[in-house]
């Protein structure tokens, strides 16, 4: 890939004119054109064409060059060096002259705008293989969205698509995950996955659509002219079960030659141990196929002369890292995780994960490339998409990607993506609506916070704060309830939910000022307070929590909902829903609300059961089948502090702790007797607070 020799030019083939050729700005792409002579029955399988550079400090570049459809043949060109630049064309069949030992230059001159990834190049893996930085050696913080299907029609060009980016832009994005047409969720083919030109294969694979991709150049050059790299994801995991090898890699050399030159960054596959949704044993970590996608690693690491960083996207499966979505981590520049979309269980697994890979050899950036989804399936709330991201880059991660559910499937309005192949939908919500969800804005105030520092010096240190005392929420007095009590089911009976209410009455003239929600439901329990949804909860054994509440709570009459689903699959204990609700007033008293027998339960959803003003009048009353603590239940796995507590990163000079419950901490590992300088940050709109000193005493510790 950069070999010295220097063949003689004959003049008789040479492409370029006689007048110097006009130059172009470092880093930037420049374009050249060649023209077969011969005549071709399938262009694209016949002919292969790759274009020898030769930069000015004599190094070479073997580029691809790619089908541009007809008799035509392209070949994109960058590079930070300024000059000029050489070239000669190597094709087979070597007896088309239009196509074959074509000679020419580039002159490159000094690139003098604004955009960073022309002014300080692309995007690469730093030396101390820890971080992002630019070519010149500038740190770059990365902070992605997910558009897996924003080069189909459903994100229009040019309106839609440029919305979504300056709204992208105005909150400090600067990466965008994007599949090159072979699209998840879908079937091949399916009409969803087609823009304004097709598709991007024609069916059966013959050959590749340049028409499809003439139409993403549109999207993916928009995105790098404000600043935003393309991640760009060459498929989704299964169609290495569905095309050949020699197919995939005429993709991937395809993509090379396109957008190589352009600053992005490569991702081998989406979900690539992920078989297809209605494969005999799905879901499942399919080895099988991370041994094809291993071989297209290796291809595209060995084919890229421009030697830009590479990854897969793994499935949230077993393991949630790339590490283990390849049999050779060493062909891995960086590891892109996928972990669990929920709320408190993500927060766990999302930690363990970064702390996983960030521990492990051989070293790489580490970036949550698939946290919880805003709002996927209606659920998941803003201030989890908040803590996946603090979680993270707090615990080793170098950045962190963003999801918004109707933004990666590109819904529009009216027009959602629609159901899976499965015959879920995980929502309708339009991405113009999506786009303005408020985590995304709260991931970019922390970038914008972490940047203001030396961030890529910071190392995780959770051990640095940790809370003063218990924050869990007290269970005493709270009961497990269901509609009646329940024998041992076989592994293999139907999924089980109940519904279960509880009206109650807020004391008049009180004003609250908190309130708290913990409950644990077997398999899959989901709570809302006045018809608003309050928790999530998939892991019965901890009895998770959500704090900050009261925003949920009206005056007077008020109403707790939770319905249950038991999954006797899932070898769960019987079926049971325990539950309490804390709210705190201003002057200081304490209301709570427990599970018990004057709860109200059924069997069947009704609608709109869960609003304040339903009559539950009718309905029969929950049955007590057990005592926290009782069998077959048990009690509550301890809570973590290292995993649910305070997160903290730093330096010897700075340090950041993200602290998810308005608790007081313990900060630790200080000087002892030594001032320092803090101020609090509001996560949820960017401010920073007055500073103010924390002491150390004797020990190194301050109470904040």
């Amino acid at each position: 890939m950069m070999k010295k020799s220097h063949p003689a030019r004959p003049a008789t083939r040479r492409a370029s004119k006689a007048k110097t050729p006009r130059a172009t700005p470092a880093n930037t792409p420049v374009e050249r054109e060649f023209i077969a002579q011969n005549g071709y029955a399938d262009a694209f399988n016949e002919v292969v064409l790759d274009v020898i550079f030769t930069d000015p400090a004599g190094k070479e570049f073997r580029v691809p060059a790619f089908w541009a459809g007809g008799k035509v043949w392209k070949v994109r060109y960058a590079s930070p060096l300024t000059g000029t630049h050489s070239y000669r064309t190597v094709c087979s069949p070597a007896t088309d002259a239009g196509l074959h030992n074509r000679y020419g230059d580039v002159a490159i001159s000094p690139y003098s705008g604004k955009n960073p990834l022309y002014a300080h190049g692309p995007v690469q893996v730093a030396a101390d293989r820890r971080h992002f930085e630019h070519a010149d050696g500038t740190p770059f913080f990365w902070l992605g969205d997910t558009w897996w299907m924003g080069l189909c029609s459903r994100l229009s060009w040019p309106q839609g698509f440029k919305t979504l980016t300056a709204n992208r832009v105005k909150k400090g994005f600067n990466v965008v995950q994007i599949v090159a047409g072979l699209y998840p969720d879908m079937h091949a083919f399916d009409p969803r996955g087609a823009n304004e030109a097709g598709f991007p294969w024609e069916e059966g694979y013959s050959h590749i659509r340049p028409e499809f991709f003439d139409a993403a150049d549109k999207k993916l050059a928009h995105l790098v002219a404000n600043g935003i790299t393309p991640c760009i994801v060459g498929a989704w995991g299964w169609f290495v079960n569905w095309m050949t090898e020699d197919q995939l890699k005429a993709h991937w050399r395809y993509l090379i030659g396109r957008y190589g030159a352009w600053p992005v960054l490569w991702c081998t596959a989406g979900e690539a141990n992920l078989p297809w949704y209605l494969a005999k044993n799905f879901p499942m970590d399919d080895r099988e196929m991370v041994k094809g996608w291993t071989k297209l690693i290796r291809y595209l690491q060995e084919n890229d002369p421009f030697n830009r960083p590479v990854t897969i996207h793994p499935t949230a499966i077993n393991r949630y890292t790339s590490r283990n979505a390849t049999d050779d981590e060493n062909l891995l520049d960086f590891d892109l995780l996928q972990v669990m979309h929920a709320q408190n269980e993500s927060v766990e697994h999302a930690i363990k994960a970064v702390r996983e890979t960030y521990a492990a050899t051989p070293r790489m950036p580490v970036i949550n490339g698939e946290p919880c989804y805003e709002m996927l399936m209606g659920t998941i709330t803003a201030p989890w998409p908040r803590r996946a991201f603090w979680s993270c880059v707090l615990n080793g991660a170098m950045g962190h990607t963003y999801g918004g559910n109707g933004i990666w499937q590109c819904n529009q309005p009216g027009i959602p993506h629609g159901a899976s192949p499965h015959g879920g939908n995980y929502g309708n919500t339009p991405w113009i609506e999506a786009m303005n969800f408020t985590g995304s804005a709260e991931c970019g105030h922390g970038k914008a916070l972490l940047t203001r520092y030396d961030w890529s010096k910071f190392e995780p240190h959770p051990e640095w704060a940790v809370y003063t005392g218990d924050v869990q929420l007290p269970l005493k007095g709270a009961q497990w309830i269901w509609t009646s009590r329940e024998e041992d089911a076989a592994k293999d009976a139907p999924n089980t939910r109940r519904y279960f209410r509880k009206t109650f009455e807020l004391p008049a003239g009180k004003k609250v000022a908190d309130a708290r929600l913990r409950f644990s439901g077997m398999h899959h329990c989901e709570s809302q307070l006045n018809g608003a949804p309050s928790g999530v909860a998939w892991d019965w054994h901890g009895g998770h929590q959500f704090n900050d509440r009261a925003h949920l709570l009206k005056p007077g009459k008020n109403t707790l909902t939770l319905w249950s689903e038991f999954r006797p699959a899932a070898g769960d204990p019987l079926p049971a829903l325990m539950a309490v609700l804390e709210v705190k007033f201003k002057d200081g008293s304490v209301q709570r609300i427990v599970s018990d027998s004057s709860w109200k339960a059924l069997k069947t959803k009704i609608s709109s059961w869960e609003t304040r003003g339903f009559n539950d009048s009718i309905w029969p009353a929950a049955q007590v089948v057990g005592q926290f603590g009782d069998q077959p239940w048990g009690q509550f796995k301890p809570f973590d502090q290292s995993l649910y507590g305070p997160q903290t990163a730093g330096s010897a000079q700075t340090r950041v702790t993200y602290v998810p419950y308005h608790e007081p901490i313990v900060v630790s590992a200080l000087k002892p007797g030594v001032s320092y300088t803090a101020s609090i940050f509001d996560p949820v709109t960017g401010k920073t607070g007055k500073k103010f000193l924390v002491k150390a005493d004797a020990r190194g510790q301050s109470r904040v």
